[in-house]
């Protein structure tokens, strides 16, 4: 039988820098919400850069 990895795996740190990393990721996610851009160039751009595709749909 395969295994399968466990999925609820979750982490926390403790620190400024951890608060200082949040507000930053709200900012940017709600800027995108407003501005209404799904995917911008630099995240393209950083995700060629790492070699990381999109899931293809199957058609059903």
């Amino acid at each position: 039988m395969p295994q399968n990895p466990p999925r609820n795996v979750n982490w926390a740190s403790k620190g400024r820098w951890v608060h200082v990393a949040k507000g930053a990721f709200e900012k940017y996610f709600l800027h995108k919400v407003r501005v209404g851009t799904s995917e911008p160039y630099y995240e393209k751009a950083v995700m060629k850069f790492l070699d990381v595709g999109k899931i293809k749909r199957s058609a059903t």
